[in-house]
Order: structure tokens, then C-alpha cells, then sequence
């Protein structure tokens, strides 16, 4: 779950683009209706779960990340069971869903989840109702639906890796989250709340801050967050005056700042590369893009393609 402090930041953002989906976000809070907040990895999707939901009336919020548990363990975690249900299923649990009450459960990368267990989720949608594992009986489910996805969704539909009934029934209301790169008005807000939380005291020169202007981000608000994690742990580059002119850490941001000569692609998949050689090792390099697994693979996977 983000960090409560940075509601009032994320829903204030100065950019106009922003401006754009806090309106968005306003006008469809008190909804009972499925949402869809779709757009790149790390844009902040849910940030803006939590600004919907904590201005709407279907409060507490469940996050659950849809890559976050084995697939086999899914319909347990989410619908409950009865106790005998399977071997160690030693008493009755409600599960997460029922948990939620009269909440909101936010369904984060929906786009990860198998075909069968997209087709068990739209007739829940449908319904508002679940079989618990060992029951045969339904229970009500009470629950607002929030859901996210990457930008690519329309594409796993056209190829048949998405449901396309389920994807016009949860994007009957569809906000788009820009990238970072078309916020640049949002870059610096976020570069010194970032700042403020981990204790990293800048000054920005004209250069340092015309560098952080133009480059594009491609992890978004995440690889915000993660150089200013980095500059916490290895510090910067400072002059004379004690203005910060140079980004010391992590390097490549300097290296890939270019005057839009490479594509997107290229600078995402070269910065991949470089942090596949420094650490050898996907699980952390997946911890430091702040992505599964599964989506390091996929991005891989895309960049041999290209």
C-alpha cells in the first residue's frame, strides 16, 4: 500500500495532464461502477486507486496485486473456503474479498491474470456474487471494483491474451494515467517530496534541473523513486557552492539523457542491460525496477524484438 503522505501530493499535482485525471477521478468516486486506470508501468495507477477510493464513500481500500500470488492459489485467497475444502484447510476463511466489506478492492495488473481466471472474474463483476473453495452455496460480495493495467491491454486483447468481454465490462469507465515524460511539471514536485522522505537535501542547478527535465523516465514516478533511493544511499555530485550540477547515482541516467535521438525503447532496454550486468541477478533487478517478475521477462522479451 503507498504511503498515506503521498495522497495529498499525487491528487495536487501541478501538471495539467494531472489536473486532468484528478477531475476524471472526482467525477466517478461516488460510483458504484468497475474502473479501469490503465497506462505505463510505475505511472502512479495506484496512487490514484487510493485518491479514488479515499474520496469516495467505499472505504477501506483492498490493494491486491494480481501477480502477487501463485495462480493456484488465487481462488482461495480471494473467494475463501470451507474448512476441508483441500488438505490443510483446517477451518472456514472468508477470504479476502468478503473482507472487504462495503470497501473498494482495487485489482492491480489485471492484465497478468490467465484466461480462467478472467472468465471466474467477470461473472463475479456480473453478479456481485462468489462460490467460496468447498461451498455450494454463493455469498454476496458488497465490494466496489478498482482495476489496473498496463498500457499494452488493447494489444493482449487483439491477440486473445485478454478477455474482450471482460475488457469492455471493467473499462466502461477508463481513466488514462499519463507517463512521467508527459508530466514534466510534475517532475520536480515529486523529485523533492522523494527528497524529503528518504532526508536528501539538493540544490538544483539550471543544468541539473534542464538533465531532469529532459530525460525521459521511462520507469516513470517508480524510477523517480528509486534515483532518489539511490542518491540516499551514494550521494551527489556537489560543486564549490554546493549546488547539485551533476546526478552521481544511478549512473546510466546520466549516460541515456539524450536530445530524443533514441526511442523509448531503446533507453528502457539499455538501462535493463545495465542493471542486468551490474547485479547478474533478474529477482533484483525486477526489486529495483519495482516490477514482477513476469514483467521484467515480458520487457526482455520485447527488447529482443526490437
Amino acid at each position: 500500500m503507498p504511503n498515506a503522505t503521498i495522497f495529498p501530493l499525487i491528487s495536487n499535482l501541478p501538471d495539467p495532464k494531472s489536473l486532468a485525471v484528478k477531475a476524471a477521478v472526482e467525477k466517478v468516486a461516488g460510483l458504484d461502477t468497475p474502473v479501469l486506470l490503465w497506462g505505463e508501468t510505475g505511472s502512479g495507477k495506484d496512487f490514484w486507486a487510493a485518491v479514488l477510493a479515499g474520496s469516495s464513500p467505499f472505504k477501506p481500500l483492498l490493494n491486491l496485486g494480481c501477480g502477487d500470488v501463485p495462480e493456484t492459489l488465487l481462488e482461495s485467497e480471494w473467494f475463501g473456503y470451507q474448512k476441508g475444502a483441500f488438505s490443510g484447510a483446517d477451518r472456514d476463511f472468508l477470504g479476502k474479498w468478503r473482507q472487504a466489506g462495503n470497501g473498494t478492492i482495487f485489482l492491480n495488473q489485471i492484465d497478468l491474470l490467465s484466461l480462467h481466471m478472467q472468465a471466474k472474474l467477470l461473472r463475479v463483476i456480473e453478479r456481485k456474487k462468489i462460490f467460496p473453495l468447498g461451498c455450494n452455496q454463493e455469498a454476496d460480495i458488497a465490494a466496489r471494483f478498482l482495476f489496473s493495467a498496463d498500457s499494452t491491454i488493447e494489444e493482449k486483447v487483439h491477440r486473445g491474451e485478454f478477455r474482450a468481454d471482460l475488457y469492455y465490462r471493467i473499462s466502461t469507465v477508463s481513466i488514462f494515467i499519463p507517463p512521467l515524460r508527459e508530466r514534466k511539471k510534475d517532475i520536480l514536485p515529486l523529485l523533492n517530496y522523494f527528497c524529503a522522505e528518504k532526508g536528501v537535501e539538493i540544490q538544483l542547478s539550471e543544468e541539473a534541473r534542464q538533465k531532469l527535465l529532459q530525460y525521459p523516465w521511462p520507469g516513470n514516478i517508480r524510477e523517480l523513486k528509486n534515483f532518489v533511493s539511490g542518491l540516499a544511499v551514494h550521494g551527489c555530485i556537489l560543486d564549490e557552492k554546493g549546488v547539485w550540477t551533476l546526478l552521481d547515482r544511478p549512473r546510466p541516467i546520466l549516460d541515456l539523457i539524450q536530445s530524443g535521438e533514441r526511442s523509448m525503447a531503446e533507453v528502457e532496454a539499455e538501462y535493463t542491460a545495465y542493471l542486468l550486468r551490474k547485479y547478474k541477478n533478474k529477482s533484483r533487478v525486477a526489486r529495483i525496477l519495482n516490477i514482477s517478475r513476469k514483467s521484467l521477462y515480458n520487457k526482455l522479451k520485447k527488447h529482443e524484438n526490437h
